[in-house]
C-alpha cells in the first residue's frame, strides 16, 4: 500500500485520508489522464468519473483497495448541488505546500459539507480533533460562503447536525436543506445482481464480501428457502402448497423490487428459473420472476471444472457439474457474465465491473 501511494505521489497528487481506503487531492488536472493509464495497467477498475472525481477499486487478498482522487479539494457533489459552495484558493495553496500542517483543517470543511458524520469513520474524526476544531470555529473562514451559521451553538450539537439528526433544521440554510434532500430521496433505482452457480462456485464467499464492502442486501432465492415444502409430501394439498410456494417467492421478489426502488443495490444467492425451457415449471417461473413482475439487471453465473468443484464441495455430483457447465448458455436472462471462478481476487475485480 505504501508503494502505491508513493507511485501515485508521482503525478503531483497529495495523500488526504488514509484507512480502509486512499484518498488523494490531484493538483494538476492535465495529469489525469496519465494516472488513469498507470491505476488501470496495474489492475485496477475505473469505478466512478466525472469532471472533478475519478475512483478505482480492485481486490487484493479479498480486501478491496479503494482510490479517490479528486481533481480538486471540491467535489462535483458540493458544486452542484450546494450553489457553489467550495473551498478558498489560498487553502488548497498552503496544503500542496504543507500537507501535514494544514490537512485537518481541509479534512474538516470536507466532511462538513457532505454531512459525513453519520459515518462512524467521519465522526470519529470529528471527535478526535475535537480541540483543533472548537479552536480555529470549525475552519468555515476557508469557505467562500457557507451554508451553516458562523459558529455553532456547541461542539455537540455540531456533532448532532453532522449525524443528520433533526437539530440540522436550525442550522442550515433552506436552499442547502432542499438540495440535500434531493439527493437524498430521489436516488437512480438500485440494481437486482444474482448470482448462480453449483454448490462451491463461491458464490456465498463472494455476496458475503460484497456484503461487507458495499453494504449491499443479500437475499437467498433458491427453492430450499420455501417455507411450506413439507405440503408437497401430501398428496391432497400438493395443488395449494405450490400455489402457496408461488405466492410465498412473489412476496420476495416485490420486497427486492422495493428496494431497488428506494436506491439500494440487492445481490441474490440464486434465482427463481428453470434450465429445461420446454417444461411447465420454467415457463411458469420466467413469467412470473423474469418478465411480468422483476428481473435481474445483471446474472453473474460462476462455474469451474467438476474437480475444482469437487475439491471445494460434494454437494452436487460429477454429472449435475457437467450439466450445468453445457447449458449455461441457454440461461432465460438479458444480461449474463460468466466468470470461471479460479481466482477469487481475479473474480471480484470483475464482479466490480457488473457493479458500475
Amino acid at each position: 500500500m505504501n508503494s502505491l501511494t508513493e507511485e501515485i505521489e508521482k503525478f503531483g497528487a497529495k495523500l488526504v485520508r488514509e484507512g480502509d481506503d486512499l484518498d488523494f487531492l490531484l493538483l494538476k488536472k492535465r495529469k489525469k489522464e496519465d494516472l488513469k493509464d498507470f491505476l488501470i495497467s496495474i489492475g485496477f477498475i475505473l469505478f466512478y468519473e466525472d469532471p472533478f472525481k475519478l475512483n478505482f477499486k480492485k481486490y487484493e487478498k479479498t480486501k478491496l483497495i479503494d482510490v479517490d482522487i479528486d481533481l480538486d479539494i471540491d467535489t462535483l457533489f458540493v458544486r452542484q448541488f450546494f450553489y457553489d459552495i467550495y473551498t478558498s484558493d489560498e487553502l488548497k495553496q498552503k496544503y500542496f505546500e504543507n500537507p501535514q500542517k494544514y490537512k485537518k483543517c481541509v479534512n474538516t470543511i470536507r466532511y462538513i459539507l457532505l454531512l459525513r458524520g453519520f459515518n462512524k469513520k467521519y465522526l470519529d474524526f470529528f471527535i478526535k480533533n475535537r480541540e483543533f476544531i472548537e479552536k480555529n470555529d470549525y475552519c468555515l473562514e476557508h469557505l467562500n460562503k457557507s451554508p451553516f451559521r458562523r459558529t455553532f451553538k456547541d461542539f455537540d450539537t455540531f456533532l448532532k447536525v453532522m449525524q443528520r439528526k433533526k437539530e440540522i433544521f436550525l442550522y442550515v440554510k433552506s436552499k442547502y436543506l432542499i438540495q440535500y434532500f434531493k439527493v437524498k430521496f430521489f436516488k437512480k433505482r438500485g440494481k437486482v445482481i444474482a448470482f448462480i452457480g453449483i454448490d462451491g462456485s463461491g458464490k456465498s464467499t463472494i455476496i458475503d464480501i460484497l456484503r461487507r464492502d458495499f453494504g449491499y442486501k443479500a437475499f437467498y432465492l433458491g427453492d430450499r428457502s420455501v417455507k411450506f415444502s413439507n405440503l408437497y409430501k401430501m398428496k391432497f394439498l400438493k395443488p395449494f402448497s405450490i400455489f402457496i410456494q408461488y405466492f410465498e417467492k412473489l412476496l420476495r421478489v416485490a420486497y427486492i423490487k422495493l428496494s431497488t426502488l428506494r436506491g439500494k443495490h440487492i445481490v441474490t444467492d440464486r434465482y427463481y428459473f428453470e434450465m429445461r425451457k420446454d417444461s411447465l415449471k420454467s415457463k411458469i417461473y420466467d413469467i412470473l420472476y423474469n418478465k411480468l413482475f422483476i428481473k435481474p439487471d445483471v446474472v453473474v453465473v460462476l462455474y469451474n471444472s467438476p474437480e475444482t468443484i469437487l475439491q471445494r464441495k460434494k454437494e452436487a455430483s460429477r454429472q449435475e457439474i457437467e450439466a450445468f457447465n453445457n447449458n449455461i448458455d441457454i440461461l432465460p436472462f438479458t444480461k449474463v457474465v460468466k466468470i470461471k471462478n479460479d481466482n477469487l481476487d481475479v473474480t471480484l475485480t470483475k464482479i466490480l465491473k457488473v457493479l458500475i
